[in-house]
């Protein structure tokens, strides 16, 4: 008797072919995405040349006259971004500062006349600031809170409190507190 002829197994040919058709399938379809993206990338550029010609009012420039003719503008960008950096950073200080010190609330009322009721005195403008404001201001930050009266002349509440804040960083609740029946535009409340 005769053995049968052995016959070979053909899977790992299929298997190597399977392999190599995906390998192939891999590689076209990378090139596509490739070809996609350098499509994308061209439009792009395109797109940032005209916007480039509509800024600098010309023909589609080169990149390096784009920057020399916006030079300028970046220049005063930077300088003016360089001052609100400067004004953040004196701004944060200023908080720092007003954290070490006490906040004292000064509450007073304004009279016609120009004339500060205070703890049952009466002060003129000047001596007020001399007296008490200057005084409670070399230890504490003072939150000013002033009242008035509806018959006290909305002029001179302004020009109180202008004279008193005069920059000091300080904060104030004139706005809200002028007076119970006084809207902060100045009109009498019903």
């Amino acid at each position: 008797m005769s053995l049968p002829i052995e016959k070979r197994s053909q899977g790992p040919l299929v298997a190597t072919i399977d392999l190599l058709f995906l390998l192939i399938c891999f590689f076209i379809l990378l090139l596509f995405f490739m070809q996609q993206q350098g499509k994308e990338a061209q439009s792009q550029l395109e797109a940032a040349q005209e916007t480039l010609a509509r800024i600098t009012g010309g023909t589609a420039p080169d990149v390096r006259e784009a920057l020399k003719t916006l030079e300028p503008l970046l220049e005063t960008f930077m300088v003016k971004q360089r001052e609100q950096v400067e004004r953040q950073r004196a701004l944060a200080a200023r908080d720092a500062r007003r954290r070490q010190r006490e906040s004292v609330r000064l509450a007073y009322v304004v009279l016609p006349g120009n004339r500060v009721s205070y703890e049952g005195r009466l002060y003129s403008l000047t001596e007020f600031r001399g007296q008490v404001v200057d005084r409670l201001r070399q230890k504490n930050w003072v939150a000013f809170r002033a009242t008035a009266s509806p018959e006290t002349p909305f002029g001179e509440v302004v020009a109180h409190r202008r004279l008193l804040l005069e920059n000091m960083g300080e904060f104030d609740t004139y706005w809200d507190s002028v007076s119970e029946n006084r809207t902060p535009d100045g009109k009498t409340r019903p």
